[in-house]
């Protein structure tokens, strides 16, 4: 413990009251006189605070080593201004001129601070003694009032409402806190560390909140906003720095912050793309080349549309030999971490912003413009998920305020998503290029949407189906099972009351899925009937049946999809019945849901289930979309849509080659009426075979004795 400083502040009290108490006598001038290390912060700065304190500061500065440190906001007296410039810019003939008037015994003197404080204060900025950061905000201004003194290990911390300045210490109604953590215990400690870590984030530029630039680059802004009301912004610095940049000034950066070495993106050495099994990822390319930098490519799931998009990249990036920035828009939050590893492959740390708070990604993009300033080649990468670019107006912003030097690339993977009205409503005509993926890009039952998406990223141009993915090898075999499920009379009763309510609200036609452009009414009472199939209470029993034969011990490896809507005939949620299944029959089992996926670290389920801690995934909608789990090879369909995109994605999601996987096993459950003497009960069974069909057409067993085929033909032969 630091004796000096104590017995300075032996007297001092927990509160001073200005202009009553005597803050500078009792407190300020006694501790710095005996510190090491003094900080100021401040929304007001005088130069005559600086005499206020002259005992204690003359005798702080005698001493070689201690730097006085001072964060302050731009809004300082013209005169101080001035002084700090004449130190910053002249500080050899600032020096030599104040040998004589200002030193005693070669030391800055008490009355030389007390009588020729802007002379001092040039004279502390030239030698060092006097560093000065003024700190910058998004909006608004920085408005701080601390005194933080450090003796050896010791410090106490002086903060209330009194700027630094004369009138701020001695005239004003101000009131200041004096905290000493070894008299007052850890509250007092507690504050003491959160100011001193509060200082070190801001002073070394690590707080989203405020930008510390250095006495010139703050003494420049000044002086360019010397007519504005306002004080100048974290914005109009960065504006002020790419002006500059432009003109090719090279400005220096603030302290601690870091635009990356100029980087690019360049295509590992070890993947194949232009022959074997992924040859059509260099045809893909070529056709968006050629087709003049826009389309869509409906690329299979494992034909690797997204190294696909980004050798499409790296060739955009070639020609232009200038700065690009690509930006990448995918659905969901575990897909924005596969693309990130995959970016990085490719040789760039992209930007995560979905993963950042607005302030933070706010300050982030405004480093990536600064680098995307520069006249040579310059690439950064930015992955988001398509919920943070529809209500992110800042970050659309970014977008469209980018210099028309710089190269705009966007990638909308699983494009048909964007097809939606809040993307298409405010979509961004700033990108040069325009690159969609998908399996099923068309949006099915939805022509406007399909249209709007074309019009945007351009035509299809490139199909690689997931028939051609497996039969080149860049997706495992597969077999199809296929178990009938009959429904309930109840069920079907059911059915056929919401058909006939269908019917009376004008509704005729088979269920395609379609929910947009309907009537509220209508969409209602087809979700009821969708669930209602989806929900057939016979699926979970069969399953039971299923997973007992293969035996407990022995799943693994598997996914197990639920309906994602509510039940009908019973309140429990079909996820729920299945994971009550999985716990009484001994089987671990993780659920993944849009619930965990918006959590942090939601990742850390499907590593574990890869290493195998878990035996089953139970999901519901989320594992839909381009998720990688490729040692899955088992997968059971309790509920499917009539919505084909989602038959193809959740085949690809099994399908994934992985070492030792040679063929995966795809389970559906084909609901059955309880009898085809009904139209209703015809209609069921012809969507039913439909997705049969379709699922049946790719498989290995396809035309095996017991196979799928054997079964789809028995019904169709009944209709």
């Amino acid at each position: 413990m630091n004796e000096q400083l104590i017995a300075a502040l032996r007297r001092a009290h927990p509160i001073y009251e200005i202009p009553e108490d005597d803050l500078v006598g009792e407190v300020l001038i006694p501790a710095i006189k005996v510190s090491d290390d003094v900080r100021i912060a401040a929304g007001f700065f005088s130069s005559q605070c600086l005499a206020q304190i002259a005992p204690g500061l003359a005798d702080f500065l005698r001493r070689d080593t201690g730097t006085l440190q001072l964060l302050i906001s731009p809004a300082v007296d013209a005169t101080d201004l001035a002084a700090m410039e004449r130190g910053g810019r002249s500080p050899e003939q600032v020096i030599e001129a104040s040998l004589d008037r200002l030193l005693d015994e070669a030391a800055l003197s008490e009355h030389a601070l007390v009588h020729h404080t802007l002379e001092c204060l040039s004279y502390l900025v030239a030698t060092g003694r006097l560093k000065v950061r003024f700190a910058l905000m998004k909006s608004g201004m920085y408005h701080k009032k601390q005194w933080l003194i450090r003796s050896d290990s010791e410090w106490a911390a002086v903060h209330g409402s009194g700027n630094a300045t004369a009138r701020g210490l001695l005239v004003n109604g101000e009131q200041m806190t004096v905290d000493q953590p070894w008299r007052d215990g850890h509250i007092a400690s507690e504050r003491v560390s959160k100011l001193l870590a509060g200082w070190e984030r801001q002073w070394h530029n690590e707080s989203p909140h405020v930008l510390a630039v250095d006495l010139n680059d703050g003494l420049r802004l000044a002086g360019r906003q010397r007519n504005t009301a306002q004080a100048p912004t974290i914005d109009d610095f960065w504006r002020a720095w790419h002006a500059d940049h432009v003109r090719g000034l090279e400005p220096p950066l603030p302290p601690g912050v870091s635009l990356a070495q100029p980087r690019l993106l360049s295509i590992p050495p070890d993947i194949e793309w232009r022959n074997g099994r992924y040859a059509h990822q260099a045809a893909a390319v070529e056709a968006f080349s050629v087709n003049g930098s826009r389309g869509i490519l409906a690329i299979a799931t494992g034909g690797g549309k997204t190294q696909t998009s980004l050798i499409a990249a790296v060739q955009q990036q070639d020609r232009h030999k200038g700065p690009m920035v690509v930006i990448v828009i995918v659905p969901s939050a575990p897909l924005v971490r596969q693309w990130s590893d995959i970016v990085r492959r490719f040789g760039t740390e992209p930007f995560l912003p979905s993963g950042s708070s607005g302030p933070k990604r706010e300050a982030r993009l405004e480093e990536i413009k600064a680098g995307l300033a520069t006249q040579g080649s310059y690439t950064s990468v930015i992955v988001c998920t398509q919920k943070l670019f529809t209500t992110d107006a800042s970050f659309r912003g970014f977008i469209d305020t980018l210099p028309p030097s710089v190269l705009a690339m966007v990638i909308g993977d699983e494009v048909h998503n964007l097809g939606s009205k809040s993307f298409m409503s405010q979509k961004p005509e700033r990108f040069d290029v325009r690159l969609g993926l998908s399996a099923t890009p068309s949006r099915q039952y939805d022509p406007e949407g399909t249209a709007g998406l074309l019009g945007y990223f351009g035509p299809e141009l490139f199909e690689f189906t997931l028939k051609d993915a497996i039969r080149s090898g860049c997706l495992s075999p597969y077999n199809y099972h296929l178990h009938e499920i009959p429904l309930s009379e109840d069920e079907m009763a059911e059915y056929e009351n919401l058909t006939r309510q269908l019917q009376r609200k004008g509704f005729q036609q088979a269920d395609d899925g379609k929910d947009s452009d309907l009537q509220a009414q209508i969409e209602h009472l087809l979700r009821r009937r969708r669930a209602l199939l989806e929900h057939a209470e016979a699926k979970i029993p069969a399953l039971r049946q299923l997973l007992a034969m293969h035996g407990s011990r022995d799943v693994s490896k598997t996914l197990i999809y639920t309906s994602a809507k509510p039940p009908v005939l019973t309140r429990e949620r079909q996820i729920d019945a299945a994971n009550r299944m999985l716990d009484e029959l001994r089987i671990s089992f993780h659920q993944f849901t849009h619930a965990e996926t918006a959590k942090r670290g939601s990742g850390k389920y499907l590593e574990a289930f890869e290493r195998g801690e878990y035996q089953v995934l139970t999901a519901m909608a989320v594992l839909d979309e381009g998720i990688d789990i490729p040692q899955t090879d088992t997968a059971y369909l309790l509920a499917s849509s009539t919505v084909r995109r989602e038959w193809v994605q959740r085949r690809g999601r099994i399908l994934r080659r992985a070492e030792g996987k040679e063929t995966a096993n795809l389970h559906d459950f084909l609901v059955l009426p309880p009898t085809l003497g009904t139209r209703e009960g015809r209609a069921l069974l012809i969507g039913e075979l439909k997705r049969a069909r379709e699922f049946a057409s790719a498989a290995d067993n396809e035309y095996d004795s017991n196979g799928p085929r054997a079964v789809i033909d028995r019904h169709e032969r009944t209709l």
